[in-house]
């Protein structure tokens, strides 16, 4: 994310869909280029534009406001965490046990980790609605209404 407060990311958007309790916010992830000096001038520059469906906790929004996304620091970590770290780690630590300790072949010991990778992420889709509420982003407008 962008922008730093407080132990919080922040990152712009723009309201493109509201319903009850919840704003569809449109955000734009820029690669590491976007900080490079040439980025102008270069064809590797990607943008890629994200849907996020949040929780309006109340707020009112309209279509085309722009808004900031916010999330707690700690919630990238655990994000990344779960995604990446730890089914890297069980992959690694999988295929050095089947091969050292088990003494499997390589495709046997691959097919093995693969297996316990897919058995981790289902474990992670049935925690899902518990996660939901560690992982939360925030939506806040850019400039505070007056009602």
């Amino acid at each position: 994310m962008n922008g730093t407060i407080n132990g919080t990311e922040q990152r712009p958007g723009v309201v493109t869909a509201i319903s009850p309790d919840i704003v569809t916010v449109q955000i734009q992830q820029q690669s590491a280029c976007s900080g490079c000096h040439a980025r102008d001038l270069c064809v590797s520059s990607e943008r890629r534009e994200h849907q996020l469906q949040l929780k309006t906790y109340g707020q009112h929004f309209s279509i085309g406001e722009q808004v900031l996304v916010v999330a707690r620091r700690s919630v990238g970590r655990l994000a990344v965490l779960l995604a990446f770290v730890l089914p890297l780690l069980l992959l690694v630590l999988t295929l050095s046990i089947a091969q050292t300790f088990l003494a499997l072949s390589e495709a046997t010991a691959v097919l093995v980790a693969i297996g316990l990778l897919i058995l981790y992420y289902l474990v992670l889709y049935t925690q899902r609605q518990r996660l939901e509420g560690r992982l939360v982003l925030m939506v806040e407008p850019v400039t505070p209404h007056h009602e």
